[in-house]
């Protein structure tokens, strides 16, 4: 039963996670709450426009988060085509879109860029995808308030299709859950996909740092109910990004 959920498990983050691709020449090698209370929700979003400026793609891949900085993984860029998964309810499209790679969402992004990691020992098969995404205006915002419109809209699950390869995702449910401390405002859920009949827990948490965001991707792909986004690694990301923010 495990080789068999391990296999499902890399077979959907394969098709979701850019990080599971082979492309990446910029590769480094290290040396159940409800949705929508005020619990699990988050932080709510801040109703002053983000100030500050917008970061460049060139800045964005300088702010995320280098091997050496995070210990204990192995790091990996993501340099795959732009994907954007079309959700089969409109009411969920903002979660369609975090599942994507690139600047086409809704809104529009300024610039992208994406790095994954691999943890070395603490936690073998462990895989978390780090985007950064910088928006003109109240994008970044917008995007994050959007999220938690979906998280109540879209708790009975959705599908998307034309992720990474072509292939069709169903999701069977969507869990808001308690976002980790960082950033201005800050979302957090968990997206259980299906494949052959497996249940594949799959953690994202949504950071705002003024007209950036973070999303974090988060699967475990030897044991998916170990599935959760490590606070080292969080950590490391926000400090080098708010650091990027306030020196830009």
């Amino acid at each position: 039963m495990r080789i068999r959920t391990t296999a499902v498990a890399v077979a959907t983050a394969a098709a979701l996670l850019t990080g599971c691709s082979d492309s990446g020449s910029g590769s480094e090698k290290p040396g159940a709450k409800s949705p929508g209370s005020e619990q699990t929700a988050g932080r709510q979003p801040d109703q002053k426009a983000a100030a500050g400026a917008v970061l460049s793609e060139a800045e964005l891949r300088q702010a995320l988060a280098t091997a050496t900085e995070a210990t204990g993984y192995q790091a990996k860029d993501n340099d795959v085509p732009a994907t954007r998964p079309k959700a089969d309810k409109a009411a969920c499209r903002a979660l369609a879109d975090m599942t994507a790679t690139g600047t086409t969402r809704t809104p529009e992004a300024n610039a992208w860029a994406s790095r994954s990691f691999t943890s070395e020992s603490a936690e073998p098969g462990l895989s978390v995808t780090t985007s950064l995404f910088s928006y003109e205006g109240e994008g970044a915002q917008q995007t994050v308030a959007g999220i938690r419109e979906a998280l109540d809209a879209c708790a009975d699950g959705f599908t998307t299709t034309g992720n990474n390869g072509g292939a069709t995702i169903t999701y069977t449910s969507v869990t808001a859950e308690q976002p980790l401390e960082g950033g201005e405002e800050a979302v957090s859920w968990v997206m259980t996909g299906e494949a052959q009949g497996q249940q594949v827990p799959m953690h994202l948490t949504a950071v705002r740092e003024g007209n950036t965001l973070a999303v974090f991707f988060t699967i475990h792909l030897l044991s998916p109910e170990k599935t959760e986004l490590p606070k080292d690694l969080f950590d490391t990301q926000m400090t080098k990004l708010a650091d990027a923010v306030k020196s830009a």
